[in-house]
């Protein structure tokens, strides 16, 4: 949103611009709006820049405000906007107050732009405590952040939800559908700042090199979780040896071998071929419907939270926060931390 040319012609990010757009924005000074703070976050960077550490430092201003405000609307770059506020809706445990992020793929400073409605709609839902979840609103839909991923670099619905309908549509008037928003929550708000990402993902192509996978596992020194992105229901070359010696070796190393779908739709079902089973007969964990965005995220999270690699793929298949369908698994204490040893149907 709040990018300006530079002097090559290039978008780059502009220090102090956004925040001059909108103070400046009329709508923001009805009584139909709510009142608004706004808080820049400094060095300015690039989405694509962004990574755990720069979440952990949303997580904590979220924190440190959580009582002043209804709500909150977070303005990042469309790039890594899904991952952000995936890890994020991990993050804020018992989170009882809309956390909307948003952006645009047309900033400010062009006179045509998707940014203006963009902002002004997720202020209007972040004031709507219909919504005690992390979302994200772009074009004319509400989404479940840890839903949600990127599907269009150039147009303005630039954001899909596959897998779960949308929490809110945007027409004439606002179509709510606060059914498919979590529950209010019955225990305080926390947050986890802890993130392990020693996390790779690696999408499966036909006649890849298996060496590579092999190489990868044999000399790492730290690598917890490989995330294979499969072809349909988690169906994959089981026959290629090399293959499957890699992620017999993984499993023996104590990393943990995570299936997720190549598929924008459906999920991943490894028993449901002879192929796919053979992979899960070797270690491999089904990653549900879960999208690569909220299973690193949620994976990243797992690890800076459980110490115990076994309890973290059996939480992987727990539903936390409403990123999986069909949770195989609830109510089981895994967690190391006493303040944790709750029951895991909603943590």
């Amino acid at each position: 949103m709040g990018m300006k040319y530079d002097k090559h012609g290039s978008l780059a990010v502009e220090p102090g611009y956004l925040t001059e757009c909108l103070k400046a924005f009329p709508e923001l000074n009805t009584t139909e709006m709510p009142v608004c703070d706004i808080v820049e976050f400094l060095p300015l960077m690039d989405s694509s820049m962004m990574g755990p550490k720069d979440w952990v430092k949303i997580a904590d201003h979220i924190s440190e405000s959580y009582l002043l405000y209804d709500g909150f609307v977070v303005i990042t770059g469309t790039d890594t906007m899904s991952y952000a506020s995936s890890a994020l809706s991990f993050m804020l445990e018992n989170l009882g107050k809309p956390v909307i992020f948003t952006g645009s793929q047309i900033p400010f400073c062009e006179v045509y732009n998707d940014a203006r409605r963009n902002l002004i709609i997720s202020i209007i839902f972040a004031q709507n405590c219909d919504y005690p979840e992390v979302c994200l609103f772009f074009n004319d839909r509400l989404l479940r952040a840890n839903r949600s991923i990127k599907i269009n670099s150039t147009g303005l619905s630039a954001f899909d939800s596959p897998n779960y309908p949308p929490l809110a549509t945007l027409g004439t008037r606002i179509h709510g559908h606060a059914e498919l928003a979590l529950p209010q929550p019955k225990a305080p708000f926390r947050v986890h700042r802890e993130l392990d990402s020693k996390i790779v993902v690696l999408k499966l192509i036909p006649g890849f090199d298996d060496d590579a996978v092999m190489a990868l596992v044999k000399h790492t020194k730290d690598l917890k979780a490989i995330v294979l992105e499969m072809y349909g229901a988690g169906n994959g070359p089981s026959r290629k040896g090399a293959l499957m010696d890699a992620i017999i070796e993984a499993r023996q190393k104590g990393i943990l071998v995570v299936a997720i779908s190549q598929c924008l739709k459906g999920g991943v079902t490894l028993d449901a071929y002879s192929m796919g089973r053979e992979f899960q007969e070797n270690g491999v964990i089904s990653g549900g419907d879960l999208t690569a965005e909220a299973c690193t995220t949620k994976l990243a999270y797992l690890l800076g939270r459980v110490k115990h690699i076994g309890a973290v793929g059996k939480l992987l298949t727990t539903d936390l926060r409403g990123e999986v369908s069909s949770p195989k698994e609830k109510g089981r204490k895994y967690f190391d931390d006493t303040r944790d040893s709750m029951y895991l149907s909603r943590y």
